[in-house]
């Protein structure tokens, strides 16, 4: 955490010897609508992680997001690494299965160097249906998703939070992939490696 500094402007940097070593990054959907990506990049922006779809938590459905290949094709014009994530409510392997065959199909044609994310969570507040799911069942659905991108030839990850992580996955058996890390503050407290630290909901760029 002593390698951890925040601008001015709130964002947070990790610093080595004066050196930046982190990366600047952005996620997006459809809810930002339509963006300038030219303005993000001349923001320092160099990654961006993009949602490509989602299945329906209740109606179990799959949700094509409507703004990804715009956003992809808009990040990559403007110089912009993209990787992409798909916000999973798989309950069984085959539906993380057909999760991962769905991203794959829309990522094909685009020159992705980011991870392909697995994104589980909570919906607060909301009737899910992972939930019927054990420890053991989440995590068997997360590994399936993330091995079918793993043999198309995509850096998989899985994207939690500190709860997600700590009561409803397995993450011993989830050692071998990429980590997108959820966890609002300053201070980074998570006792694994990660990739990713997704430290504000509430942070802005041009």
């Amino acid at each position: 955490n002593s390698n951890i500094k925040k601008m001015e402007n709130g964002e947070l940097r990790y610093v080595i010897d004066g050196e930046v070593k982190s990366y600047k990054g952005i996620d997006v959907s459809k809810f930002q609508e339509d963006i300038d990506w030219e303005k993000v990049a001349a923001d320092g922006v160099q990654f961006a992680m993009i949602r490509v779809g989602a299945r329906g938590y209740g109606t179990g459905e799959i949700v094509h997001d409507k703004y990804a290949e715009q956003n992809i094709e808009g990040a990559l014009n403007a110089g912009i690494k993209v990787g992409v994530y798909f916000f999973s409510q798989a309950i069984t392997e085959e539906e993380a299965v057909e999760e991962a065959e769905f991203v794959l199909d829309i990522i094909k044609n685009y020159d992705i160097k980011y991870p392909v994310v697995f994104d589980t969570e909570d919906v607060p507040e909301a009737d899910i249906r992972t939930e019927v799911l054990s420890k053991d069942e989440l995590t068997d659905i997360t590994i399936k998703f993330c091995e079918t991108i793993k043999k198309a030839g995509y850096t998989p990850a899985v994207y939690a939070n500190l709860r997600w992580f700590a009561l409803s996955l397995d993450i011993e058996r989830l050692a071998d992939y990429e980590k997108w890390y959820a966890y609002y503050d300053n201070d980074l407290y998570f006792p694994y490696e990660i990739s990713m630290w997704q430290y504000s909901e509430t942070g802005t760029v041009d």
